[in-house]
């Protein structure tokens, strides 16, 4: 059985849709952006989640979405903004509130969307520590793609050539990796770049040379052309069919031992943009 996963990043900022639309819709992966570390202090980025605004409301939109089908729901810290600012306090005492954080909510994990030059050590160690309070925990990473030359292997960075994510990735703390395959023109792979909807299994198969096996790889695209600043949908022609053109990429590695499902950003530009993104894949994800 492929335990594959529907990921989408769900925005706090917007209130369009609530975790359990989500789940109604197709994801079973969700991923709330942004949470925020600061120093040893955990919380949601600017106090609250939108589409369900008070702590109780987001408990609550959380237990209807796991109900509905939802397998997990992360919250992730980092992205653009960087809401991770762990300020080197110790990692035990920042591991165990965000341990504390995730279970009042109902989170059953955390992802590290990092897009500093930051601290891979301590990144490292932190993971460790939240395995070692709460060994069923998930943990995932977005990585970026970059490479040191044209058709070599693809790096995993949090921004630039830094290569943030490699120490953990080498001591097998991911559970998976939802990786962002858009935003970087300069990576090509079989003659493919990130603005070629091939470079969705030319990617992956390139990534499971160089990950873990016991990592799941998920390979991301944006929702749209709105999404992202280089992607797929940024080309002079995009096809008609190209969501039925991104469904047969990921199909075409659905068997593989590492394929962990596929991811977007964002479900509420996907839910803008008539759940395209999510009804072209779900049908593939849940068999």
């Amino acid at each position: 059985m492929n335990n594959s996963l529907m990921v989408g990043y769900l925005q706090s900022w917007s209130s369009n849709v609530t975790f359990t639309q989500a789940a109604e819709r197709g994801y079973n992966a969700i991923v709330l952006a942004f949470g925020e570390i600061d120093g040893s202090t955990v919380n949601i980025y600017d106090g609250f989640f939108a589409a369900a605004h008070t702590p109780e409301l987001l408990k609550q939109d959380i237990s209807n979405a796991k109900e509905k089908g939802a397998k997990q729901i992360l919250l992730s810290v980092g992205g653009a903004n960087n809401t991770y600012n762990p300020g080197g306090v110790p990692v035990s005492e920042l591991a165990g509130n965000i341990v504390c954080f995730l279970n009042e909510y109902g989170f059953t994990g955390i992802d590290f969307d990092l897009e500093i030059e930051g601290d891979g050590a301590y990144l490292d160690e932190l993971c460790q520590a939240l395995k070692s309070i709460e060994p069923a925990l998930i943990i995932t990473a977005a990585p970026q793609l970059n490479q040191g030359a044209h058709e070599t292997d693809l790096i995993l960075v949090s921004s630039g050539n830094c290569r943030m994510y490699d120490q953990a990735v080498n001591n097998h703390r991911f559970d998976y990796l939802f990786i962002q395959a858009y935003n970087n023109p300069w990576p090509i792979i079989n003659n493919t770049q990130e603005t070629d909807v091939e470079f969705i299994s030319n990617s992956f198969i390139n990534l499971t040379t160089t990950i873990p096996n016991s990592t799941k790889i998920v390979i991301g695209e944006p929702a749209d052309r709105q999404a992202a600043g280089t992607s797929i949908f940024t080309v002079a022609d995009v096809p008609d069919n190209i969501y039925q053109l991104i469904h047969d990429q990921y199909e075409t590695n659905y068997s593989n031992p590492q394929f962990g499902g596929a991811m977007v950003w964002s479900i509420n530009l996907d839910a803008q943009n008539g759940y395209q993104f999510v009804n072209a894949l779900k049908g593939l994800l849940d068999s």
